[in-house]
Order: C-alpha cells, then sequence, then structure tokens
C-alpha cells in the first residue's frame, strides 16, 4: 500500500458539515433535474423528433434517445473518474456540472423534424449523449468527495444525501412539468411549453456551478498515489471491485428510472387517470425516496451499511408485485402505499450503498473505478429498462411489466451482494485506514 499524509482532522460543526455536504449533493440534484426532465416529457418529442406512423414505435424512439444519454454514462465515469483520481475530486464535480449546462440549454431551443428533417433526432441523441457524459461522472464524484470528509461513524449519513439530492432534482422536474402543464394546457405544452424546463435550467446549473467555484475543501486524505491511466489500473488490478460495483447496481437505475419516472406514464393507461393527477402522487413518492434514502443511510451506520442495503433489495424483490398492483388501483390511498414500498425499498438499498461503494476500493483509482463501475450499471440497465418496459407493455401485452423489470433487477443486486467475493469480505473502513 502506497503511503499516504495523514487524514486532516474533520472540523466537528454544523456549519462545515452543511458546507460539504451541500458542495456534494447541490449539482447532483441539478443534473438530476436536467437529465431526468426529459424522461417526464419524452412523450412531447415523438411528435417533434420521431415522427413515426406508429405511436408505439414513435414512443420506443423517444425513450432510445433516454437509452442513448444513459449508455454514455460509463464513458463519462471514465473521463470524469479519471480527472478526479489525478487532479482531485473538487476539479471533477466542477467540470462535469459544466458539461451539462450547455446542451440542456440547446435541447430547450432546438429545431424540429419539421424544421430541419433527420437532423433534429440525431442533435437531440447527441445532446442526450453530451449529458450523459456529465451524469455519469457527477453521482460517482459528489459520493466520493462526502464520504472521504466523513466521520468514520457518520460515513452511511453523509453519503445518503447523495440519493436524496438526486430524488430531490427528479422531483424538482416534476414539479416543473406540472405546473406548466395546468398552467399552459396539454396543446400549448405540446408545442411550445416542453421547451420551458430545459431553458429555465441554465440559471440552476450556473448557480451549481458558482457554488462549487467557490470551495475551498478538498479531499480529506492527500491524493498521493497517482497513475497516469487509472481506468487501465481498475480494468487490470482491480477488476473485481469494479465488477462488484457493477452487478450490485444494476437495481439502482432500474428502480428509479421505471419506478419512479416511467410509472407516470404507466398510471395514466392503468389507473385512468390523468397525467396531472399521475405527475401529481409520484411528487410524493419522490420526497419519500429521498426521507427513506436518508433513513437508510442511518439505519446503515447503526445496523451495518451492507447488511441495511441487502434488506432494502428484499424488500423490491417482494414487495414490486403488490407495490404495482397497489399503483394500478384508482384509489389515492392505494397508490401511494406501493409507491411508498417502492421507495421503502430503493431508499434502505441506495442511502447505505453510497458509502459501501467508496469503501470498497483504494484511493488513488476510487473516482474510476466507482464511476464507472456505477455508470456502467445505471447507464446499461436504468438506460434501457423504460425501452423493455414499454415493449413487454405494449409489444407483448405484460400488463405488470413495470413490476417484472424491477424484480429482475432487485434480485440481481441481490445476488451480487450475497454472492461476491468483493462484498462477503467487506470492510466499512477506507483501505487507507485498514
Amino acid at each position: 500500500m502506497a503511503p499516504v499524509e495523514p487524514a486532516a482532522e474533520v472540523p466537528d460543526t454544523t456549519a462545515y458539515r452543511l458546507r460539504v455536504i451541500f458542495a456534494g449533493t447541490v449539482g447532483n440534484a441539478i443534473e438530476f433535474y436536467d437529465f431526468t426532465v426529459y424522461a417526464f416529457l419524452a412523450v412531447y418529442f415523438v411528435n417533434h423528433f420521431f415522427p413515426l406512423n406508429d405511436p408505439v414505435a414513435g414512443l420506443l424512439a423517444s425513450y432510445g434517445a433516454l437509452a442513448a444519454g444513459m449508455i454514455m454514462r460509463p464513458v463519462g465515469g471514465v473521463i470524469i473518474g479519471s480527472l478526479g483520481d489525478r487532479l482531485g475530486r473538487k476539479l471533477a464535480l466542477q467540470v462535469s456540472i459544466a458539461m451539462i449546462a450547455l446542451p440542456t440549454l440547446l435541447i430547450g431551443l432546438l429545431p424540429t423534424y419539421q424544421q430541419i428533417g433527420m437532423a433534429a433526432p440525431i442533435l437531440l441523441i447527441s445532446l442526450r449523449m453530451i449529458q450523459g457524459l456529465s451524469v455519469g461522472g457527477e453521482y460517482s464524484a459528489s459520493i466520493i468527495y462526502i464520504i472521504e470528509q466523513a466521520p468514520p461513524a457518520r460515513r452511511g449519513l453523509w453519503g445518503s444525501f447523495n440519493p436524496m439530492g438526486g430524488f430531490g432534482g427528479i422531483f424538482l422536474g416534476a414539479a416543473v412539468c406540472i405546473i406548466l402543464t395546468n398552467q399552459l394546457g396539454a396543446a400549448q405544452m405540446s408545442d411550445w411549453g416542453w421547451r420551458v424546463p430545459f431553458i429555465a435550467s441554465i440559471a440552476l446549473t450556473l448557480a451549481g456551478a458558482a457554488v462549487r467555484l467557490g470551495l475551498g475543501v478538498e479531499s480529506r486524505v492527500a491524493l498521493l498515489k497517482k497513475h497516469r491511466v487509472p481506468v487501465l489500473l481498475a480494468l487490470r488490478v482491480h477488476w473485481r471491485a469494479l465488477a462488484a460495483i457493477a452487478l450490485a447496481n444494476v437495481s439502482t437505475g432500474i428502480v428509479t428510472f421505471v419506478g419512479f419516472t416511467y410509472t407516470v406514464s404507466w398510471m395514466e393507461l392503468e389507473a385512468g387517470v390523468s397525467r396531472q393527477y399521475a405527475l401529481g402522487v409520484n411528487l410524493c413518492a419522490l420526497l419519500m425516496a429521498a426521507a427513506f434514502s436518508v433513513l437508510g443511510g442511518m439505519a446503515g451506520d447503526r445496523f451495518g451499511l451492507l447488511r441495511v442495503a441487502t434488506a432494502g433489495l428484499v424488500v423490491l424483490v417482494l414487495g414490486a408485485w403488490p407495490a404495482l398492483t397497489a399503483i394500478a388501483s384508482p384509489a389515492l390511498a392505494h397508490q401511494l402505499a406501493g409507491l411508498a414500498l417502492l421507495a421503502l425499498g430503493q431508499g434502505l438499498f441506495v442511502g447505505p450503498m453510497c458509502a459501501c461503494m467508496t469503501t470498497l476500493v483504494p484511493m488513488h483509482v476510487r473516482a474510476t473505478i466507482v464511476s464507472l463501475g456505477y455508470g456502467l450499471s445505471v447507464g446499461i440497465f436504468g438506460g434501457l429498462a423504460p425501452m423493455a418496459t414499454e415493449y413487454m407493455l405494449s409489444r407483448l401485452g405484460f400488463g405488470m411489466a413495470p413490476a417484472m423489470v424491477i424484480m429482475a433487477g432487485a434480485v440481481a443486486s441481490l445476488a451480487a451482494l450475497t454472492l461476491s467475493r468483493s462484498w462477503r469480505s467487506f470492510d466499512p473502513r477506507l483501505p487507507e485506514e485498514r
């Protein structure tokens, strides 16, 4: 093990804690808003960018643009993760948030298929891919930034603010969609209102970038042992840990993008409710998921990080089918109960997993391994899950397709946590502390 400088003493003050947590999560919330607002407005992109005769094929193509951005997450993980390992976590955070500002604005200004032909969908997918690069490194970089400075006994809690920020960003995106739809109506929303969230987000993104430019705190342990190409070292030496992180997160993106995004459209179909109603109910689900994420992190500090994460997956495996059955009910109480069950499982899982991933790998390749492993899994499985769910529902006639996809993802993650050699020997301490 390479020598490292002694860890700087962490000030035990409320101001310090809030500064670190806010710096790590503010960009995460903004990036999730920018990246997921497309998913909430995907239905409006069909006629403007994918005017296919088959409406189902058009919707699949629209979700395909979402998947294209998600698939770029691993590439972003390599780029921004390597930057974080070689030049510092703070710089990686600044670069990641800057990378999403311009493409988000351009999506809001993009000419449609009727105006520029095939160039429109090509440009849209290209911009989504650039966004994917940014998100691929942002989430992991912010996790590591926070966990490396957290008190050892509170790493679960500190890390849980990252998924809380992510759910908060999705909440903000959904809230904007609801307000715009209510104020503008369906016709104007379809005509030009869908552009507003993308254009307006530039102010939020620039504000987040300004906050990070003013950061004065870097990782609490000096980055001494550096590698010129961290990704090669990760693939050659630490591939088991990389695979363990990727397999453990199969469920992460699936539950987020199917359970808390795709279900908006699914509720309209199955429960016979309006889009505004479905979005409103989903807001409650996102708030619950954010709260349960923090609860999961706190529980992980007390009862064991990996134990609580495993419990969350068990809830998802056993609860996905009854949860989606309740969500399909026309009764609000049943819908909220079903979403609460999904939120509980996801929160108990992702809350402590932030600390688990960070403490699994050594410091000098930590950002690369976590970013690449997490990005591969969430990008591939999370990106393709809504499209696969839509295909199973529309083409194969599986009405409970969302439940089936969520259960499959949770089973895969549960198998990884219980069978992987890396997770079986898990130690909640950072490697440099052992």
